[in-house]
């Protein structure tokens, strides 16, 4: 008779292939549809030892109702669609995928402001409709304006360096960092940095603190017509707050990968505001980035499984809790050694 083989959960079809061969090799593999329900999300993971989630949120229903769940790997950097209490208490490692995507977030900032500040989306579009208009098309240069980021991890160290390319003065605010690590970038304190940027980009993980951290009174501190790029997480910004600002011209313009609720809702103002770049949380989907992303995330199942260590664990306290709770300390026989 065969062995058991372990069940994984994939939240979605969008996962890569080679992601998905490789879980294949040691594992049941079940994939569901993108953004499934908490009900459907449940069901599915009664059996499941791991979970890989892209499009789709795992909370404490999710984990309460799998047993044997032992792995969450999330495909990417952000960790705020799992329930990290919930995994913790019940010794389930919640993982990332490091900084396997932060060239394609970085580079993909940069094709967003410029898309904004050089107009060429409606370049394209006049084009297409047969039109040869260049006057409404006067854009403006970066070479010279101020940058300023929030957070420099793996992405908004890419987008200083990409920024000191461009010309620009670059400042930028990351409470984890004492000095800059990057000369030409000037550390100063999240006030100042919306103060004097001419563009504010954001780069840092969405937590208690920094949840709607471009609020109301961050938009009055901005420059009058300053521009905000957003290739982090929607909660990062009050929306109402920032379709306000854009509508009264307080503030100049915004791009925008990600939105507090996804995906966007057909009526979204935003979707209507002239002064805005749109795109469908697609930062980080590079032929390469998306492979790489894909094939770590299933690394973080295998090694977990099979007792050793995954890269980058996110939650190392669930490793005691493992230990108070005598769970999941022995590996699956599938997959040791």
């Amino acid at each position: 008779m065969a062995a058991h083989r372990p069940l994984v959960v994939l939240s979605d079809p969008s996962i890569r292939h080679e992601a998905v061969a490789l879980l294949r090799e040691h594992f049941e593999v079940m994939i569901l549809e993108a953004y499934p329900s908490e009900q459907r999300f449940a069901a599915a993971a009664r059996e499941a030892s791991a979970i890989l989630a892209r499009l789709g949120t795992v909370t404490r229903a999710v984990i309460e109702a799998a047993p044997q769940l032992r792995i969450v790997a999330r495909h990417g950097v952000g960790v705020d669609a799992v329930d990290l209490d919930a995994a913790t208490e019940h010794g389930i490692v919640v993982t990332t995928t490091g900084a396997a995507n932060a060239a394609a977030v970085a580079e993909y900032t940069f094709a967003l402001l410029l898309t904004l500040v050089r107009k060429t989306a409606e370049a394209d579009r006049g084009m297409r409709a047969g039109l040869w208009q260049r006057d409404p098309l006067v854009g403006a240069e970066l070479d010279g304006r101020t940058i300023g980021i929030f957070g420099l991890g793996a992405i908004g160290s890419r987008v200083a360096r990409q920024a000191l390319g461009f010309g620009m003065r670059v400042i930028a605010c990351d409470p984890m960092l004492t000095r800059s690590p990057i000369e030409g970038v000037q550390l100063a304190r999240r006030s100042e940095v919306l103060a004097a940027a001419d563009i504010v980009t954001l780069h840092t993980r969405l937590t208690d603190d920094t949840n709607r951290m471009i609020d109301a009174q961050a938009l009055a501190t901005m420059k009058l017509g300053a521009l905000l790029v957003n290739t982090a997480r929607g909660e990062l910004i009050d929306e109402p707050a920032m379709i306000a600002a854009l509508a009264s011209g307080r503030l100049g313009g915004a791009a925008l990968d990600t939105f507090a609720q996804e995906p966007l809702t057909a009526d979204s103002p935003l979707r209507s505001l002239p002064n805005v770049v749109l795109s469908p949380h697609v930062a980080g989907q590079t032929e390469e980035a998306v492979i790489r992303v894909g094939v770590a995330a299933a690394y973080s199942i295998i090694d977990d499984l099979a007792g050793r260590r995954p890269a980058f664990v996110y939650n190392p306290a669930a490793y005691e809790r493992r230990a108070q709770l005598g769970r999941f300390l022995e590996p699956l026989a599938p997959v040791a050694g």
